[in-house]
């Protein structure tokens, strides 16, 4: 990759120095590439009654494993991961840990779902871990914005 040389801009007789630029490894250009826009993603959420905390932080190490093996033909498929507790709130319904996961397509997300060792793996751990209750819903944006979008 070539790296561009920013200049100075003159602006009302003020010298603005440029921002150094931010080089992303290719794996990184790809998965935020415009290719792939925030509203043509699918927004996975899926919402777990985990009231054990111990259980919490195993759940966590889970998702950090599949996030660093999920693989579809040999590469990383998964644009974003976060998973973690849920802040107390009486809203939550008893709800105790939330993940959600973004995919490329709607076939990317039915491979996690059927085909993905990393994410078997997850949920068979998942199952030993006193689950009280899960619950999934996935969408494609119609609104999209915000500050850092």
């Amino acid at each position: 990759m070539t790296s561009r040389v920013l200049r100075p801009l003159a602006l009302n007789s003020k010298q603005i120095a440029p921002r150094p630029s931010i080089q992303y490894p290719a794996a990184l250009r790809f998965l935020s590439s415009a290719s792939v826009k925030m509203a043509d993603r699918v927004h996975r959420i899926t919402m777990f009654k985990l009231p054990s905390e111990e259980s919490q932080k195993k759940l966590i190490e889970e998702y950090k494993t599949l996030k660093e093996n999920n693989r579809k033909d040999g590469q990383p498929y998964i644009l974003s991961i976060a998973a973690g507790p849920a802040e107390p709130d009486q809203r939550s319904q008893g709800f105790t840990f939330v993940s959600k996961s973004e995919f490329a397509s709607l076939e990317d997300m039915k491979y996690y779902d059927e085909e993905c060792v990393a994410h078997q793996a997850l949920k068979k751990v998942a199952m030993t871990l006193g689950v009280e209750g899960i619950m999934t819903v996935y969408f494609k944006p119609q609104v999209v914005g915000g500050v850092a979008p």
